[in-house]
């Protein structure tokens, strides 16, 4: 498994972390995913596959949150 922790903008409460987590850990190849709107950060665990890291980017944008590079 590989550890990444994303720069994520545009959360502002529980309920933002709750509905990043709900959505990045359905999507296979995710083993673990951690958000925190006060630090702009989601940490995951996942398999390594670029393709499941761009699924998170996407999954992560389609909640209308942005992914900083």
């Amino acid at each position: 498994m590989i550890k990444e922790a994303l720069k994520v903008t545009g959360m502002h409460c529980p309920k933002c972390t709750a509905r990043v987590e709900k959505t990045v850990g359905a999507i296979d190849g995710v083993e673990s995913v951690a958000a925190d709107f006060e630090a702009d950060k989601v940490e995951l665990a996942y398999d390594g596959q670029p393709s499941t890291l761009a699924a998170v980017k996407a999954a992560i944008a389609a909640e209308d949150f942005v992914v900083e590079d």
